[in-house]
């Protein structure tokens, strides 16, 4: 029997803003919910996405004022992942931490920022409530101009001499992307994610194209998986990429929806050797989103990596 998860008061909401309309309605009605005392609100300042993004948090302080909530405001860069990395741990540094204390919104949040922020909450073993805001519909490209591929921050897992390259990848509609981390790490193996379902043209967009476009790399494997699952994610990797940690250097890459990210970061709190690896782009298109379809939330342990999930049964699994 699948569950519903019901969000609880939290004093604290991290958040990453953005200019997507999702952004402003899912942090309203997360106000109502979760009666929050602070929110974390980090904001990239790269190319025009400070600009893009200013109305949405103008607005934001403005309600959190009206409410008598303070608003935190930290600005990264996509630049400089070393510097990121420090202004996300002392902004969280301080942030008394107790079980469920923390709403995570990783609904416009990049991946970068998603493992980073649950590297520093872990360090604290502060379990998380998180939220994925859904929009109504995505616009005819996403993002474009892939860049230089990096391994995240910290989050290097343990590289053996000797051993060749098994590069995982949670696919999305950016098959560039997909290509890009390809070329860069000429793996051995190459296994790819691929979302199921229909939605957002999902099969035509994202399954085929990768297919077709990888149908020729000399091992290829390609499994299925529900990224809007947290549970489904990480049973997924457990029963397709675990075993590759025996005799590969494994590299693993989310490009499919948030929730399958915060999959990935599960997944890596069992297997530590794992590599994480965020692939960015040079170009985002500024009408990557319309409306404000539904939410997805669960629940996070992150001290026993154990899972309370929307989309799953309930269960409590202990480290590997």
């Amino acid at each position: 029997m699948n569950l519903t998860y019901s969000l609880v008061q939290t004093d604290y909401i991290v958040t990453v803003a953005s200019w997507e309309e999702r952004f402003l309605r899912g942090m309203s009605d997360l106000l109502r919910e979760v009666n929050p005392k602070i929110i974390v609100m980090f904001f990239y300042k790269d190319k025009e996405f400070a600009q893009w993004s200013a109305q949405n948090r103008e607005n934001l302080k403005s309600n959190c004022k009206r409410l008598g909530i303070e608003v935190i405001e930290h600005e990264l860069t996509f630049a400089s992942p070393s510097d990121a990395w420090r202004i996300i741990g002392s902004s969280l540094a301080d942030i008394p931490m107790n079980p469920g204390d923390v709403t995570l919104d990783i609904s416009t949040m990049p991946r970068e920022a998603i493992w980073s922020i649950c590297h520093v909450l872990r360090s604290k073993q502060a379990s998380l409530q998180y939220t994925y805001h859904r929009p109504e519909k995505y616009g005819d490209w996403l993002s474009r101009d892939p860049g230089r591929p990096r391994i995240v921050y910290k989050q290097g897992g343990i590289q053996h001499l000797g051993r060749l390259t098994a590069l995982v990848i949670q696919t999305g509609y950016d098959v560039e992307r997909s290509k890009q981390l390809v070329r860069f790490f000429e793996p051995a193996k190459l296994y790819l994610g691929l979302q199921t379902g229909e939605q957002y043209g999902n099969i035509e967009q994202n399954k085929n194209k990768h297919l077709s476009a990888f149908t020729r790399h000399g091992d290829m494997t390609s499994f299925d998986t529900d990224g809007y699952s947290l549970a489904g994610t990480v049973d997924s990797l457990k029963k397709h990429v675990a075993p590759l940690t025996e005799e590969y250097n494994v590299v693993i890459a989310s490009l499919g929806p948030k929730v399958s990210a915060l999959g990935l970061y599960v997944f890596k709190m069992s297997h530590a050797s794992v590599a994480l690896c965020y692939a960015p782009s040079n170009d985002v298109n500024r009408a990557y989103s319309t409306g404000y379809q539904d939410r997805l939330a669960g629940y996070l342990a992150m001290d026993t990596v154990g899972i309370l999930d929307k989309n799953s049964p309930e269960r409590l699994s202990k480290q590997e």
